[in-house]
């Protein structure tokens, strides 16, 4: 079984292949899902439920071969449903290559990227940033403040953390004094 691969969120920015993917959903059995997983954490519960399709050959995207439907429902502790969306996602991997419930955790992995993102642009403000050099320095503290995470409450405080005790910077990097 494959273990790596690329998994890509299906977007409005590509129009067919959403459309095909949107025509693949309408096919499967949704009483019936290849993979379901939960999780119970952050005052929620959430199940997700997971399906593959066939990406059609008249799709126009290179190395496209499976849709995964991925459906999440939320609901709050006490059983009450606050959510439910459905996703879909494309991926260069066949059922032959690769189960369904790594599939699904590939897209747990996708979103991670994707916090990964929110706090280049949100919490650092790198979208309005006029510095082009210095971006792997950037990212490598990024990088740096991740892994005091563990060692903190959130990025705030390990950001804090470290402008006072730029020694603990060397320290992480393991760059002796």
């Amino acid at each position: 079984m494959t273990t790596t691969s690329s998994v890509s969120s299906v977007k409005e920015s590509h129009p067919k292949l959403l459309n095909t993917a949107h025509e693949a959903g309408q096919r499967i059995d949704l009483e019936h899902p290849e993979f379901e997983a939960g999780t119970r954490g952050h005052g929620r519960i959430d199940r997700r439920r997971a399906w593959t399709a066939l990406v059609p050959s008249s799709t126009d995207f290179p190395d496209a071969r499976t849709y995964l439907v991925v459906k999440r429902e939320s609901s709050t502790l006490g059983d009450v449903r606050t959510s439910i969306e459905t996703r879909f996602y494309v991926t260069d991997l066949t059922t032959d290559d690769t189960s369904v419930e790594h599939l699904l955790r590939l897209t747990r992995g996708h979103w991670s990227i994707e916090s990964l993102h929110r706090v280049r642009h949100v919490m650092f403000d790198e979208d309005r940033s006029q510095v082009v050099a210095g971006t792997p320095s950037r990212i490598l503290a990024i990088g740096i403040i991740g892994h005091a995470i563990c060692r903190t409450v959130n990025i705030a405080a390990a950001t804090r953390q470290l402008a006072r005790r730029p020694e603990l910077t060397l320290d992480l990097l393991g760059i002796p004094r």
